[in-house]
């Protein structure tokens, strides 16, 4: 609270002192004014816009002199800001004027009763409005569908995107922040065709993976790369620690990935995107190299603009609730309770006693809220957008949370006219409390611990905060005390720089030569603090030493810079358009984390140094890449047919040999059909190829050692088992992919196909060595797998004027095969086969579910596919229905297909307490003998994603208010509804959501949370 209070007058003074500056600056400079001729026709000024069409009626008469004066405002739809010289005229006359530069205007001389005013402009085309017989003011917004959007294509070059050769998808900042999300990955679900965006759970504060066209690796990287503002930043999940009390790294998952863990894309503030590029596919993405297996997900914040000073202010206020509830056995009699129990149970029961174990765990409805302030504009050759959040989301369960606080400023100046810098900086400070969720060993984790703790038990503190012990587990555990007890936070202090230098170097009619470099770097510091106090019940009882606290504290930075060298040739004879970029880019990641367990708590005191029984651990990564890259777009044939040709070659310390270089070519081609037909706008065609690698892990070139064992009481090395590679390289992604584009009905249909091929080939992978050389298994490069698949976009605005309503749907497949194998077959995550497990073999899909399926004639068990990860298609269809000065949108996202393994309903079965136990329960438990299909369920799901009602207040009512220039009311849920068949909390959770293959697994999960909120937006 603190923190909050100082940081709150802090990010607000800075923002007012901003936008005095600003205002003190343009107070100086006299805003030339539009003047009206005689018969009411701006004249033209030094810089006259383009003429729009059909913006004047030559064989009309002018309008009468006399009549009303109305006023009005344009402004972009998407983003409400101010449109300057935009048309405005009353219809079968030449009477008009323009807008000014904040989109206002002042039309006199209006005749009275009903008149139809053109509002019209080049880029943004053309809107009539009908006025009433007396209606003086008038808000209009206008859609920039002629407008060129410019999309990213190297490292230093961007196409429009009729142009554009490949598939990229775009997601603007309406889009985004439609309605409120935790986090930037959150806000993505349900609006990228081919994303996939799972969750490790419902905790607050994120731990979501996001996947794009399907597996890419076995063993290596599974994330994107993450790129805002041209820093190349860490999407790091690094774990708490917790493992080290929960055990969940033992048995068959010696993977931390269960800690919950939360990638570090989180930290970002989603309010200060301006808009978000995903390139889902090697022929997009070959300009990154060996870090765009994955995908590369580039994000532009918020920029000044050239306009007056603009202020806004927003306050949120919501709540979360719990979404989904499990529930439990009903037990009717003490004769069923000894059935389930024992005899020593029945001293529990009282007949007709119930308690709501998961609603008093989970049912928390604190207040949640939001303030977010801005200002951006423009003074002399300065532009500024700066701003601030203060976040405070409440979990569902007690001691959970999320808080962020952000600050934001990005600064753009011109030196003369040959030189541009911009600069962006983002302070973040979060503090995540997790909880204790999510699978372990030890029966301490709530929802491992619910099972056990039957509706007729009571569980709540008595008046002097006791909390009874659970007779029903061996360690007694309680998971209302677990939960008001346990600490489990996560404090990020995390800080973002970029900036960039443009220098124009040489710039004639025909030919543009500039030098741009850039620079930046991405730090942040993970603290985490866990504290389980002597008091819980299972503390004594785990493992004799009462009382733990564990500390880790984890320091990533990342550093990225490159010089490159554009140059575009225009012709006059516009027969082509060259540009041509080469460039050199340095890398470097690095990563410290230490941990230490303290257990046998002296008094009970939290400090680390109190304990009698203290471990230690220290991970370090050090990684450096080195990039050089040469690429040619030409726009040929009055600029309807686009060739892109690409070069990357990379180094790499994490390659077994650090001064190789790698190759990524890519070819993309594109042609835009001269139209055939009055309704078709646009029709263009586009093929792409590219290569793009991932990189081997860190250390996999090493042979393992540990060095925390001795030999005869001396410390000495001692071979973890598992032998590196000198030779090991990149994996290899070879992508094709071709697809359609059309722009139908002046602008009112728009729609997009793509299919692909990727084949991943070079996988890393493990092979058994003889045990005799020291060593069990080796890292090595080999095999390969491919992915097909198919996505599509369609997007609609059937109505235009008064009503407005546009609706859009996504489509998207994808099918993996694993094409050659040159080990074994082999199982990578899940439970075993009596549970199911995921294994890699050739010829089959790489996210299959295989498991006992029966016997054989000798009684062993029969291992087949029984299910699988990869969903059958996923589709979203979004509505957005405005009416004057309301509007509605709507996502609903929904998946067919795709199997999980349900193993918290497996807990409940094994404790007799689900709530089909005795129909069905008994049946499962008995048929998971020989039949691991028993906890198999489908995940297919139909989720209503978000929806938000908005109105905009009146300017009449507005501007009643001094300095106030627009208001805007709004309502919005996300996850309010989801229909399934999956009878777990959620059919998205993945608990090992982390790791490559083994997804779709449900063990005691954080319950999922629906949220409501409400806002004012206050513009200024």
């Amino acid at each position: 609270m603190a923190l909050r209070r100082a940081l709150i007058p802090g990010c607000v003074f800075a923002l007012f002192s901003l936008e005095t500056l600003a205002q003190d600056a343009s107070s100086t400079a006299p805003v030339p004014q539009t003047q009206t001729s005689a018969s009411g026709v701006a004249p033209q000024s030094a810089a006259p816009p383009a003429p729009a069409p059909a913006a004047t009626a030559p064989a009309a008469a002018p309008a009468p002199a006399t009549g009303r004066t109305v006023k009005g405002r344009v402004a972009d739809r998407l983003t409400n800001e101010g449109l300057p010289l935009v048309r405005v005229i009353i219809k079968g006359t030449t009477q008009g004027v323009e807008t000014e530069l904040d989109g206002t205007f002042s039309l006199p001389n209006v005749p009275a009763g009903p008149v139809t005013l053109l509002f019209s402009s080049q880029d943004y085309g053309e809107r009539e409005v009908q006025l009433g017989a007396n209606q003086r003011t008038v808000e209009v917004a206008l859609e920039n569908i002629f407008a060129e959007e410019m999309v990213v294509v190297g490292r230093a070059s961007e196409v429009a995107r009729k142009n554009l050769a490949n598939s990229v998808a775009s997601v603007n900042a309406e889009e985004i922040n439609r309605a409120p999300a935790q986090t930037v990955d959150q806000a993505l679900q349900g609006k990228v065709a081919g994303a996939n965006i799972q969750s490790n759970g419902g905790a607050p504060g994120g731990g979501l993976q996001l996947r794009l066209r399907g597996v890419s690796t076995i063993n290596g990287s599974t994330a994107p790369l993450y790129v805002i503002d041209g820093v190349l930043v860490s999407d790091v999940a690094i774990a708490s620690g917790v493992f080290a009390i929960t055990e969940s790294v033992g048995g068959a998952n010696p993977n931390p990935t269960q800690d919950n863990q939360v990638n570090r894309i989180a930290d970002i503030n989603p309010n200060d995107i301006e808009s978000i590029e995903v390139l889902k596919g090697a022929s997009a993405a070959a300009i990154y190299g060996s870090k765009a297996a994955n995908g590369v997900v580039i994000i532009n914040t918020k920029r000044g603009r050239s306009s007056e000073p603009q202020f806004e202010v927003t306050q949120r206020l919501g709540m979360y609730t719990l979404a989904n509830k499990l529930g439990t056995r009903r037990f009717e009699s003490v004769e069923e309770v000894r059935e389930a129990f024992g005899e020593a149970a029945a001293q529990y029961y009282v007949q007709g006693r119930r308690f709501d174990h998961e609603s008093a765990l989970a049912g928390r409805r604190d207040l949640s809220s939001e303030t977010l302030a801005s200002v951006s504009g423009a003074t002399g050759n300065t532009k500024y957008f700066a701003s601030a959040l203060v976040k405070n989301d409440e979990g569902i369960i007690a001691n959970t949370g999320y808080e962020k606080q952000s600050f934001r400023l990005n600064l753009g100046q011109k030196l003369g006219d040959k030189v541009e810098v911009n600069v962006a900086t983002n302070l973040v400070h979060t503090l995540g409390q997790r909880g204790l969720t999510n699978n372990d060993n030890a029966s301490i984790s709530n929802y491992m611990v619910l099972p056990y703790a039957p509706e007729f038990l009571p569980l709540e503190a008595s008046s002097d905060g006791i909390y009874p012990e659970n007779p029903f587990l061996r360690n007694r555990a309680n998971p209302l005390q677990t939960a008001a007890l346990v600490k489990n936070d996560e404090d990020v202090w995390r800080f973002i720089g970029s900036g960039d230098l443009t220098w124009h170097l040489w710039q004639t009619e025909a030919h543009h030569l500039r030098v741009l470099a850039n620079a930046g770097v991405d730090r942040f510091q993970q603290e985490n603090s866990l504290f389980f106090p002597p008091e819980l019940n299972f503390e004594p009882r785990d493992d004799g030493l009462p009382g733990s606290s564990l500390f880790g504290t984890s320091q990533v930075r990342n550093l990225n810079s490159g010089l490159n060298l554009v140059h575009t040739y225009k012709p006059a004879s516009r027969s082509l358009v060259a540009t041509t970029s080469g460039g050199v880019q340095f890398e470097e990641r690095n990563i410290d984390s230490v941990y230490i367990v303290s257990k046998n708590l002296n008094a009970g005191q939290p400090n680390v140094d109190s304990g009698t029984v203290v471990s230690l651990r220290q991970n370090r990564s050090l990684v450096r890449d080195r990039g050089y890259y040469l690429q040619e777009e030409l726009l040929l044939l009055d600029e309807r047919l686009t060739l892109v040709g690409a070069l990357r070659a990379e180094q790499s310390s994490a390659n077994g040999n650090p001064n190789a270089l790698f190759l990524y070519p890519k070819l993309a081609s594109a042609y835009r059909v001269p139209s055939f037909h009055p309704l078709v706008n646009e029709f263009k065609v586009r093929a792409a190829y590219g290569e793009t690698g991932n990189q081997p892990l860190y250390g996999m070139k090493f042979n393992g050692l540990r060095a925390t064992g001795n030999i005869a009481g001396n410390p000495g090395l001692v071979g973890s088992g598992i032998a590196g590679d000198p030779n090991i390289k990149p994996e290899r992604q070879r992508e094709i992919e071709a697809g359609v584009d059309a722009l139908l009905f002046g602008g009112d249909v728009v729609a997009e196909v793509s299919i692909y091929q990727r084949n991943i080939s070079d996988l890393l992978l493990q092979r058994a060595l003889a045990p005799s050389g020291g060593f069990t298994t080796q890292i090595f490069n080999g095999g390969s797998l491919r992915n097909r698949g198919v996505e599509a976009m369609l997007q609609v605005t059937p109505f235009r004027g008064g009503f407005e309503w546009t609706s859009g749907a996504t489509f998207a497949l994808n099918r993996s095969r694993v094409t050659d194998l040159p080990v074994p077959a082999f199982l990578t995550g899940g439970f075993g086969t009596s549970l199911g497990a995921f294994r890699i073999e050739e010829g089959a899909t790489a996210t299959q579910i295989v498991g006992n399926a029966g016997v054989d004639e000798n009684g062993n068990p029969i291992v087949r596919k029984i299910g699988d990860t990869e969903p059958t298609f996923r589709m979203s269809f979004t509505n957005t229905l405005k009416y004057r000065d309301f509007s509605l949108s709507f996502l609903f996202d929904w998946q067919q297909g795709s199997d999980i393994i349900n193993l918290t309903r497996y807990l409940f079965d094994g404790a007799g307490t689900s709530p089909d136990y005795e129909t069905a329960g008994r049946e499962r438990l008995a048929l998971r003998r020989t039949h691991a299909s028993a906890y198999i369920e489908d995940a297919s799901f139909l989720k209503l994603r978000e929806v938000t009602l908005m109105y905009n207040l009146p300017r009449e009512w507005v501007s009643m208010i001094p300095a106030v220039k627009s208001a805007r009311l709004s309502l919005s849920g996300r996850n309010l509804l989801t229909f399934t068949g999956y009878s777990g909390l959620d059919p998205e959770v993945s608990n090992f959501g982390n790791q490559a293959i083994a997804r779709n697994v449900d063990v005691a999960p954080y319950p999922p949370s629906r949220s409501f909120w409400t806002s004012i937006d206050v513009g200024f």
